[in-house]
């Protein structure tokens, strides 16, 4: 069943790992570790790049659209298209308001990735100003 992309690779992990791991699967529709296991490690690599270059979430959202269907990959791509617009205006009004200096830059984009982390991307404005993502 190898493929010629495919190579086998052998773990060993602690049996404690290895049953949360089988649990995890089997709630979140796994069909194999080899599908969980890939996907993690793909995920954790994202997760580090994410830290590094911004093109990242532009290859992902590619692929993701290269698997949808015409009607839905079109409408995903205008929706994108739209909150890139918003999202550039708020980001010039911020930048003309205040000034910046590099490591608060840093700090507030290393905080915005684990608030929208912790909560799968339901970051809410009005929960930022009250201050409920800085505790």
């Amino acid at each position: 069943m190898d493929s010629d992309n495919k190579q086998r690779v052998s773990l060993y992990l602690d049996r404690e790992t290895v049953k949360t791991v089988d649990l995890f699967m089997k709630k979140h529709g796994y069909r194999s570790r080899n599908e969980f296991f890939e996907t993690a490690a793909e995920n954790l690599i994202a997760d580090s790049m994410i830290k590094t270059s911004n093109d990242l979430l532009s290859d992902k959202l590619g692929k993701t659209l290269a698997n949808a269907t015409e009607e839905n990959a079109k409408a995903i791509s205008k929706g994108l298209f739209r909150y890139a617009v918003q999202l550039e205006m708020l980001m010039r009004v911020i930048a003309q308001m205040n000034s910046f200096t590099d490591e608060e830059l840093e700090d507030m984009r290393r905080e915005a990735i684990n608030n929208v982390r912790r909560t799968r991307g339901k970051v809410r404005l009005d929960e930022i100003i009250k201050g409920y993502y800085n505790e």
